[in-house]
């Protein structure tokens, strides 16, 4: 956080003149307004799943409470909307890919002063319209805190913002609201695996196993323009890197086998021999494959890459530029190594385009427009497997 902190009253006194706009924004963007919303008179950790970017203006729509969010440091990052979210919301921020531990430390010390905190346990926006891993820290988070714990579900918001597009799409959430609230004492007459459990029941969504009833539509701003920062892998051919936009961005087209997929605007995919419709099923089928050229000692590398340092406040120092490469043993970028023992999961930011990850006591960026970064955290996943 920039400067000193400023008191509690300061952040409650800001955070009430914005829930108005947070409602309107939940409004628009995803067509929720709720005329009675909840208020806890006591500390409370809120735990929402993660469907896109604007998550946390449907939360503060359902509750009243003022409350501190927990936030990736690249976000307080982004320019002036950076600066002064950090300044005026004191947000918990936390490095993607890195030890989350002095998050946790913060997060107790917010709830001890009696306030309230908005957590989103996947710490990621879901590829595939399914929720994505809550790690069991996150129930231990919940034992340790000794306060209410309230559970938070949306559902339809991976239509409006699918992972490979940074901004938003035109539609209405299927449903949102609290699942569940969980007092202090209930949490803790639970083990941390039923905690876990339960946790993890409550945020659960499929966003395509629920849309294939409802058939609600979505107006798709560029169609499938940008799905390759998430899906490079032709399903026709199996080709790597072979696709790319055709027909205005409303589909994509293989360069090697001519395949071509569309998508229609309840969000499903349509091709040739239906081979895949839908995010999950695309996701199984890339994966076997990069498994497959994994086994088989084939890396990946990437072209026109820029590497940067990320220190203190997610300042950005670009370290060079060329050259990505790959293989069962780490990263190599610039005539530097970056072994995968030294590292921790690698995280995919800002709608696919850029990758942080850490080695050592050090963080780094990579960044490349148009470019399917993915396949180099999936590597990561694999290499790991075998230690």
């Amino acid at each position: 956080m920039s400067g000193r902190r400023k008191s509690e009253a300061y952040y409650r006194r800001i955070y009430a003149v914005f829930r108005p706009i947070f409602r309107l924004v939940a409004w628009g963007a995803y067509g929720v307004w709720v005329r009675h919303p909840v208020t806890y008179g006591e500390p409370v950790l809120i735990l929402a799943n993660h469907t896109n970017d604007l998550d946390f203006t449907d939360v503060a729509a359902h509750i009243r409470n003022h409350m501190y969010f927990v936030t990736s440091d690249h976000v307080t990052a982004m320019g002036l909307f950076g600066k002064y979210f950090d300044r005026w919301f004191d947000p918990i921020k936390v490095t993607k890919g890195t030890s989350k531990a002095s998050g946790v430390m913060e997060i107790m010390r917010r709830l001890r002063r009696g306030g309230t905190v908005l957590l989103f346990p996947e710490g990621r926006i879901s590829h595939n319209g399914r929720s994505t891993y809550i790690a069991p820290a996150t129930a231990k988070l919940c034992k340790a805190v000794k306060c209410k714990v309230v559970t938070f579900r949306a559902s339809g918001g991976f239509f409006i913002e699918p992972r490979w597009q940074n901004y938003l799409n035109r539609g209405k959430l299927f449903s949102a609201g609290v699942v569940h609230e969980y007092s202090a004492e209930e949490i803790a007459a639970m083990s941390t695996e039923v905690v876990l459990e339960h946790i993890r029941a409550d945020l659960y969504v499929d966003a395509y196993a629920e849309q294939a009833s409802r058939r609600q539509p979505f107006k798709f701003r560029h169609g499938l323009r940008d799905i390759i920062r998430y899906y490079d892998v032709c399903p026709g051919c199996r080709g790597v890197d072979t696709l790319s936009p055709a027909g205005e961005g409303m589909s994509v087209k293989c360069s090697a086998c001519g395949y071509e997929l569309t998508m229609d605007s309840c969000g499903f995919f349509h091709g040739e021999g239906d081979i895949v419709s839908t995010c999950a099923g695309w996701e199984e089928l890339q994966l076997a494959e990069y498994r497959a050229r994994f086994e088989r000692g084939e890396f990946f590398s990437e072209d026109g890459v820029t590497l940067y340092s990320i220190g203190a406040g997610f300042e950005q120092t670009e370290l060079c530029r060329g050259e990505f490469r790959s293989d069962a043993e780490g990263f190599y970028m610039g005539g530097e190594s970056y072994p995968f023992h030294e590292m921790t999961l690698p995280e995919i930011l800002s709608g696919g385009r850029r990758m942080e990850f850490s080695c050592g006591k050090s963080s780094y960026m990579l960044a490349k427009e148009n470019a399917c970064l993915n396949k180099f955290v999936e590597l990561y996943k694999w290499a790991q497997e075998g230690r």
